[in-house]
């Protein structure tokens, strides 16, 4: 009897499992008025977009002011080049004096 139990649990499971499954179609509703949305979500999206400003005074989530950010000073190793010493011409080869034909 449990063996027969079992088979017509199995025969359930797959019947049901190979039957057709229907889906809806997906339909986007826009939220923001700006692009079609419904006007009454209008102050709704105002007061959102005016607690997240952090560039107003009494706005939200900022202090309001201008960050103080500092930075360490910056030091470039070249690599030992000696500036001190040289000609100062910056460059090697012939200075040309004479006319280009």
């Amino acid at each position: 009897m449990a063996k027969s139990t079992q088979t017509l649990i199995a025969a359930a499971f797959w019947g049901l499992a190979a039957a057709p499954v229907a889906a809806g179609d997906l339909i986007y509703f826009p939220k923001n008025p700006s692009f079609g949305g419904n006007p009454d979500n209008f102050n709704s999206l105002i007061g959102l977009a005016q607690i997240q400003n952090q560039h107003l005074e009494g706005g939200g989530g900022g202090s309001g002011g201008v960050p103080n950010i500092s930075f360490p000073p910056i030091t470039i190793d070249l690599g030992g080049t000696d500036t001190g010493s040289g000609s100062g011409s910056g460059g090697s080869g012939s200075g040309g004096g004479g006319s280009t034909p």
